[in-house]
């Protein structure tokens, strides 16, 4: 689903936008005049939804140059290794997400607390895959006629990166801010608040325009609305809401 001339939403589930697996993130295609870059894989689980939105929106998945994971959470980069093989993308992830994809590591994600949760179904599992390039931060990502700033953003995980794009004022966020300046408050081992409050005061500090998050809808008017309310309640002491 095309979102702006650059911009397609081609994955979804039950925090986003509904046309994928239930247990997927937001997964945006970025067009760069036909160069194009995926920004997270979904779960795995029944991949080929994203591919049928994908191919629906006239862009054949082998046309796809690289994937970028914004971090190593199930829901985002549980689908890498399918879209590899699928369509042979290098995929890019910063060096905490690359060594926890790399080993197949369910812990360090804490998949097995999300699945007694109900997050997952019990039989899911996490599927390993090798990373072509480990980003840092700083990293400048060419797709055609864009760019991509990559930027460190932990806080919701230890892993967290987002994407900066300068000439359309668009960040990818991941699971960092959200419609309305919420956040994604976890329970989880590498959780920090303290890095969460670090992360938005940085992604304050920018020209944002529209926002495409990990979940929800994308902002496309006026999205530094959107950062700068979470930085305030940061800045008030008051508790972040939450999208979970």
């Amino acid at each position: 689903m095309k979102l702006t001339e650059q911009v397609y939403v081609v994955g979804g589930g039950d925090l986003g936008y509904r046309i994928s697996s239930p247990f997927d993130c937001n997964v945006f295609l970025l067009d760069g005049g036909g160069e194009y870059v995926m920004i997270d894989a979904g779960s795995g689980i029944n991949p080929g939804t994203i591919e049928a939105n994908l191919i629906a929106d006239g862009i054949p998945p082998e046309k796809i140059r690289a994937l970028i994971l914004t971090h190593a959470h199930a829901d985002h980069a549980g689908g890498a290794a399918y879209w590899k093989e699928r369509c042979g993308a290098a995929i890019l992830a910063g060096a905490l997400t690359s060594d926890i994809l790399a080993s197949g590591d369910e812990e360090r994600i804490s998949l097995p607390d999300a699945r007694k949760a109900g997050v997952y179904p019990p039989e899911y599992r996490f599927e390993a895959c090798t990373i072509d390039r480990v980003l840092k931060e700083g990293d400048l990502i060419p797709v055609g006629s864009l760019s991509l700033q990559i930027m460190a953003a932990p806080g919701h995980s230890a892993d967290m990166m987002a994407f900066y794009c300068p000439e359309l004022q668009a960040l990818f966020g991941g699971d960092a801010v959200f419609e309305g300046g919420k956040l994604a408050v976890l329970t989880t081992y590498d959780f920090s608040l303290e890095e969460y409050r670090r992360t938005i005061a940085d992604m304050a500090k920018l020209s944002v325009g529209q926002l495409f998050p990990g979940h929800g809808p994308a902002v496309l008017q006026e999205a530094q609305e959107s950062v700068q309310l979470a930085q305030r309640r940061f800045e008030r002491g008051e508790p972040p809401i939450s999208i979970v």
